[in-house]
């Protein structure tokens, strides 16, 4: 959901929505990046994000880049049988269920269908179980199934990637908004915010070290964002690596995410 906001912000790949659908200025053309092709190519599998929601895409497009084809197959109760009872007709709806609703949706694996007697010693049966799952002879995948698409990021962290979508909304908001103002906003470093007000108007010395840190952080989170956006128009998400950046029209950037969110 977040990479769908970096490419709303992206001026990249809103060439590449406009070359797809109402074709490039010769002003578009002079700023075009070297790589466009690939950005092209990241527009052409997610499509146009400018306003579309992200329950619409992910059922759309989404799901078939991220997503896998099946749901995780789990051990499931079918039904619970209490003692000295008979046969029931809700067992046979049970089991029916089991197979025309569940196991399509986990990929119609192999499974066993097991009678698991309750009241005696739980290791007992957990090695019986153990046994007739050996008996079965069927092999592991040493891997799950990846999606098409998989992230870039061996561990995902949405607090880091919320801050810098947050500093990129309020830097398109008030382009001219002092970078340590900016900082606070966005919270670009709880540590070093305690008692810095984004809105004070009259400054005081007692602050001066700490907005002046909190102004150098803010820049190179400003950048970094920046950075995040630019590879997400490139299909690779999330990634903060240094890669040449384009110029970020302020004003275009506010128009793209207001028009996404009317709300604002």
């Amino acid at each position: 959901m977040l990479m769908l906001e970096f490419l709303r912000i992206s001026p990249s790949y809103e060439l590449a929505r406009k070359e797809r659908n109402e074709g490039l200025t010769r002003q578009d053309k002079k700023v075009l990046p070297k790589d466009f092709e690939q950005v092209l190519k990241t527009y052409d599998e997610f499509g146009d994000v400018s306003t579309i929601r992200f329950d619409e895409w992910w059922l759309t497009k989404g799901i078939y880049i991220y997503g896998t084809e099946f749901a995780k197959p789990r051990a499931r109760l079918i039904a619970n049988v209490v003692k000295d009872e008979d046969i029931d007709p809700n067992f046979h709806r049970a089991l029916d269920h089991h197979f025309e609703k569940i196991r399509p949706e986990e990929g119609k694996g192999p499974a066993l269908i097991l009678a698991v007697p309750l009241g005696i010693n739980k290791r007992t049966i957990l090695s019986q179980i153990s046994k007739l799952i050996d008996q079965s002879k069927v092999a592991i995948p040493v891997k799950a199934k990846k999606s098409a698409r998989p992230l870039d990021a061996k561990r995902l962290r949405k607090d880091p990637l919320l801050m810098s979508v947050n500093i990129l909304w309020n830097k398109a908001k008030d382009p001219e908004l002092e970078l340590w103002r900016l900082g606070v906003i966005a919270k670009v470093s709880p540590k070093n915010l305690d008692g810095l007000d984004a809105t004070v108007k009259k400054l005081t010395v007692k602050t001066a070290d700490q907005r002046t840190k909190t102004a150098i952080l803010t820049s190179r989170a400003l950048k970094k964002a920046k950075n995040i956006v630019e590879h997400a128009a490139r299909g690779s998400y999330p990634n903060s690596s240094p890669i040449e950046l384009p110029s970020f029209d302020w004003g275009e950037v506010y128009g793209r995410v207001k028009n996404a969110r009317l709300k604002l």
